[in-house]
C-alpha cells in the first residue's frame, strides 16, 4: 500500500470499467520475498517506485471460479505492506488494470471495493501516524 502526502494519499488501480476500485497486487514469483513482491507489482501495474517501510498483514479469503467441470473454491491470501512513495506518474499496465492513480485517504475509505482493504489502509494510516511521532 503505497502511501504519499500530507494529508496522505494511497495509489490505487481500478479494475471491471472502473466498478472496482482496489490496491495494487500480485503473485510471489519463485525465489521471491512478500515486500519484494509488493515493490515489484506495484512498479509493474503502476509504474510507480516505492519502497516497503513496515508489514501490516495479511489476510485470507476464499471465491468460487465456474469451470467447464464445475464450481471451483479458491484459496488466496494477501500480505500487505506499508509503502513510501519514491517517484513516478502512475500509468496503468493496460494488460492488468485499467487505471492507476492517487486518493486521498479519506475518499479511498470510502471508495475501495473491499472491505479487508479499507480495514488495511485503516492500519497503514495508524501505522504512519506511529512512524511520524516516533520520527
Amino acid at each position: 500500500m503505497v502511501l504519499k502526502g500530507d494529508p496522505p494519499e494511497v495509489l490505487v488501480v481500478s479494475l471491471r470499467e472502473g466498478r472496482v476500485i482496489t490496491l495494487p497486487k500480485g503473485q510471489v514469483e519463485p525465489g521471491e520475498r512478500y515486500p519484494e513482491t509488493a515493490v515489484r507489482e506495484v512498479r509493474e501495474e503502476t509504474g510507480v517506485e516505492a519502497s516497503v517501510l513496515a508489514p501490516l498483514g495479511r489476510v485470507r479469503y476464499y471465491f468460487t471460479v465456474h469451470e467447464p467441470e464445475g464450481p471451483v473454491t479458491v484459496s488466496k491470501e494477501v500480505h500487505y505492506f506499508l509503502m513510501r512513495y519514491l517517484g513516478g506518474i502512475p500509468r496503468p499496465q493496460l494488460t492488468e488494470v485499467e487505471d492507476a492513480f492517487f486518493l486521498p485517504a479519506s475518499e479511498a475509505l470510502e471508495r475501495l471495493s473491499y472491505p479487508n482493504e479499507r480495514e488495511m489502509l485503516k492500519r497503514a494510516l495508524l501505522r504512519l501516524r506511529l512512524l511520524a511521532k516516533k520520527g
